[in-house]
């Protein structure tokens, strides 16, 4: 037996879905570049740290799944003074491989580079700004890929970055044009659904089952497949609940809308969840769910 494998109540082996292999692939992949990209520079800043905390707290995965279990003491180690060490990337990444190996979910395809270069854009672009350290570390990931750079996004990074190159120096006019389009790359520009960042359809802290519509104050953010913001705010009313159009400490559930950035699962996360994470770690008790999550709990009420 797989030393790794998803145990039962009983300490069988799960048969995992080919879904939730590959969204657990994309989830490993993803975190993957997120770390290279924030060691850049070493130090993680406060939004870095929150990038971390976000993958760490999602709860699209079983958490029993051992692989998870360890991966989360590795973040918790990383967190714990804001620095990531060599020896504790270096732990983590051969953690990365081994799981992505003997899981079985790994793979050398263009999904799992594209994968882990949306990571790597996400923990590069984490703070705001790309140094030229992160610049040439970015170049040489697409000079090292031939397979990334034949189709998008890949392709356009390799051709913003040639013509920025080409004269080897870097101004801050194209410092911030390739800021923007790495963000637009990874899903971090999608201002106009109330994200600051591109954030999973799939992320959510809690299960639906253990929610109480009934006198709860609820948020919704992103553009939502099942209709307006508005008509998400009537079905929660009727349900009993309370409209907040911003987060505090005293929000208890934050909806997001499934149209926010569904192609780059588990990239980056939102203005209002990066707030919601925060006030977590100061002890509010606010819950994430995604728009499936939602509408499977109002189906809920009216079964």
């Amino acid at each position: 037996m797989n030393p790794r494998e998803t145990l039962d109540l009983n300490g069988q082996p799960i048969n995992i879905g080919i879904s939730y292999k590959r969204n657990k692939a994309k989830a490993v992949l993803t975190l993957k570049g997120i770390i290279e990209g924030i060691d850049c520079d070493k130090d993680l800043n406060k939004t870095e740290e929150v990038f971390l905390r976000a993958w760490k707290s999602n709860d699209a995965f079983n958490f029993k799944d051992g692989d998870f279990i360890d991966i989360h003491e590795q973040i918790d180690d990383i967190l714990e003074d804001s620095v990531i060490t060599e020896e504790e990337k270096v732990d983590l990444i051969s953690m990365l491989d081994d799981i992505l190996e003997y899981g079985g979910i790994g793979g050398d395809n263009v999904d799992a580079l594209v994968n882990q270069l949306l990571g790597f854009l996400s923990g590069i672009s984490a703070d705001e700004n790309l140094n030229d350290v992160e610049i040439e570390a970015l170049n040489e990931m697409l000079e090292s890929n031939d397979a990334l750079t034949e189709g998008w996004p890949g392709n356009a990074l390799k051709l913003r970055l040639d013509e920025i190159l080409a004269d080897g120096i870097i101004d801050e006019e194209e410092r911030t044009d390739l800021l923007n389009l790495v963000k637009a790359v990874s899903g971090q520009n999608l201002m106009e659904t109330g994200l600051a960042y591109g954030l999973s359809a799939d992320f959510s802290t809690c299960s639906t089952k253990c929610i109480d519509l009934k006198g709860v104050r609820v948020c919704f953010t992103g553009a939502f497949v099942s209709g307006s913001r508005n008509k998400q705010h009537e079905r929660a009313i009727q349900l009993g609940a309370e409209i907040s159009k911003s987060v505090n400490k005293k929000l208890d559930v934050l909806v997001l809308g499934s149209l926010a950035s569904r192609d780059w699962k588990f990239s980056s996360y939102g203005r209002k969840v990066e707030a919601v994470l925060s006030n977590r770690v100061e002890g509010a008790k606010t819950e994430i769910i995604n728009e499936e999550s939602w509408n499977e709990l109002v189906s809920s009420y009216t079964e």
